[in-house]
């Protein structure tokens, strides 16, 4: 980790929004501001970013049925054919050379949630300060349903996420993204970034600073039942046919995040039932003889979930075919995050009922 990238990336990011949070003075624009009473009470800064989300109780049910004979002389099955394709995709150039906070979040499967959550507070304070930032980011995702079947027919099921090459080629600063093309699941990232300046404080130990993220992600009872069945004739010699292709990509074609400095955090899914997090604070404190604090609680649970891929025979139809293909893909292009600096967090999932979880804490206090 180029620390002194990481702190020069904050502290520019940081403080190129400084100039645009100052208040205006009571006399008017342009006026200097009276100075504080002589006794005025110590100053507090607070900084707080709720984000909640709940996705609960849905079904998707994607079915192809079948077609009986009247009679042997009919002697044939369903052609149903049901394709679904479903598709996220951020081009080739996208957010190149892009700066400050960027979020972005691509969704290509059902019953999914995907959340990013930045922080991002300066001070310059003189006297005593009491400050403390928060930043409490809480998803679930439980008891959704996704069906994905054929009796005597086809189905072709596809879901991809594609980020394209030089997508975020030099970008700075706090960059988030997340991308989904599976079903049951929840993608979350979290950025907390303070940066205090202060001066003589009124009494010595009178000024603190503290920092403390939350994030918090549930998984459970969600159900994904992919099966074929073959359909049902007459006669030995005709047969029905149950064929489920099931594909879910994810992508991060090469050159992807390169140059790009500061705070970048990924995720990508193909799997279903799934929780991807990463949550990244940075405190960078000048106090003098005050403290500084910063803690991070990082949750996440993923239970309850049940992933079916079934294809069921019948032993009476002599040429009876059911077949049920399941493919999930995530890749990283040749040269993705190359000469990238700072703080880079990434989950890649391509497997169901999974969690995985990264965090990073930098504190720096003179």
């Amino acid at each position: 980790m180029k620390k002194s990238a990481l702190l020069i990336s904050a502290l520019a990011l940081a403080f190129s929004g400084a100039a645009f949070a100052g208040p205006g003075g009571p006399g008017g624009p342009g006026m200097t501001p009276p100075p504080p009473p002589p006794h005025s009470s110590t100053p507090h800064a607070s900084s707080n970013a709720s984000s909640q989300g709940e996705v609960s109780g849905n079904s998707v049910n994607t079915f192809s049925g079948h077609s009986y004979p009247t009679d042997s002389s009919d002697g044939n099955v369903s052609t149903e054919v049901t394709n679904i394709g479903s598709d996220a995709t951020i081009n080739n150039q996208a957010f190149e050379n892009a700066s400050g906070v960027v979020s972005a979040n691509q969704n290509s499967g059902a019953n999914s949630m995907a959340s990013n959550q930045t922080n991002v507070q300066v001070n310059t304070v003189s006297g005593g300060l009491k400050y403390s930032a928060s930043t409490d980011g809480w998803g679930a995702v439980g008891w959704n349903l996704i069906e994905v079947g054929t009796i005597g027919a086809t189905i072709n099921y596809d879901g991809n996420s594609y980020l394209g090459d030089n997508a975020f080629a030099n970008a700075s600063g706090i960059i988030s993204l997340n991308q989904n093309s599976a079903a049951n699941s929840l993608l979350q990232n979290q950025t907390n970034v303070q940066v205090n300046q202060l001066s003589q404080k009124s009494e010595p130990g009178d000024g603190w600073s503290s920092s403390a993220p939350l994030l918090v992600g549930y998984v459970g009872s969600n159900t994904v039942d992919i099966y074929a069945q073959p359909g049902q004739v007459d006669s030995y010699d005709d047969y029905a046919k149950g064929l489920t292709n099931y594909n879910a990509n994810s992508t991060i074609n090469g050159n992807a995040f390169d140059g790009a400095s500061g705070i970048i955090s990924a995720n990508q899914n193909s799997g279903a039932n799934s929780l991807l997090q990463n949550q990244t604070t940075v405190q960078v404190t000048t106090l003098g003889t005050s403290t500084g604090h910063i803690s991070n609680v990082l949750g996440g649970e993923v239970e309850g979930n049940t992933l079916q891929v079934t294809a069921t025979g019948q032993p009476c139809n002599y040429s009876s075919l059911a077949q049920t293909n399941y493919a999930a893909n995530a890749t990283i292009g040749g040269n993705a995050f190359a000469h990238a600096s700072g703080v880079i967090s990434l989950s890649q999932n391509t497997g169901a009922n999974s969690m995985m979880q990264n965090q990073t804490s930098i504190q720096v206090n003179q």
